[in-house]
């Protein structure tokens, strides 16, 4: 028999994870206080450490809720694969949750160790993705043999990194786009 939930349960947790993404997109990480997401989400702080041991813990899985695993796209070429794939982190990077919570997410990680594993754990779990693309180009002759793909994807990613948060430029689709395919005229192989 499965044990039943309360619903009062499930509304203050889905209520606690919104109110501290706000926070965190509106403030940072260390504005987002357990005080804060219980003022604004409603919820009283000893709900909130009964399911959240810490400020950390809860900032960590509020982030989980919106860090999606990417999807393996495997159009049968590189290029559609790497335009799904960088298309789609562009559109991460300037709409949705995402976008305001990964600067956050980078500077925590940097004074944090808890927040610096969210940030290795996720920066892994994409890389997997396009890694395998980017491998599966090796394989089909597209990119040559010694092509080293994290070199690769540094070179695919670097630029719209680079545009969301330091130039003043705009990050978009088309960015990304030309940004594949400058990447891959450089490195594929040429036809023989």
């Amino acid at each position: 028999m499965t044990p039943r939930i309360d619903p009062r349960m499930t509304r203050s947790r889905a209520a606690v994870l919104s109110a501290t993404l706000e926070l965190v997109a509106e403030r940072g990480i260390p504005a987002t206080t357990v005080e804060a997401v219980a003022e604004r989400s409603g919820v009283a702080k000893t709900t909130i450490y009964r399911q959240w041991p810490d400020r950390a813990a809860l900032v960590l899985d509020a982030f989980d809720t919106i860090l999606a695993p990417p999807v393996d796209p495997d159009t049968g070429t590189l290029r559609g694969d790497l335009l799904h794939l960088i298309t789609a982190l562009a559109d991460a990077l300037t709409t949705g949750p995402a976008a305001a919570l990964m600067p956050a997410l980078i500077d925590a990680a940097q004074r944090d160790p808890a927040f610096a594993a969210l940030h290795r754990r996720e920066a892994e779990r994409r890389h997997h993705v396009v890694l395998h693309a980017i491998t599966r180009g090796v394989h089909r002759g597209e990119l040559p043999a010694d092509t080293d793909p994290a070199d690769l994807l540094d070179l695919l990613a670097g630029p719209l990194f680079h545009r969301r948060l330091i130039s003043t430029a705009e990050l978009t689709r088309d960015f990304a786009e030309r940004t594949v395919d400058l990447v891959l005229r450089a490195h594929t192989t040429p036809p023989t």
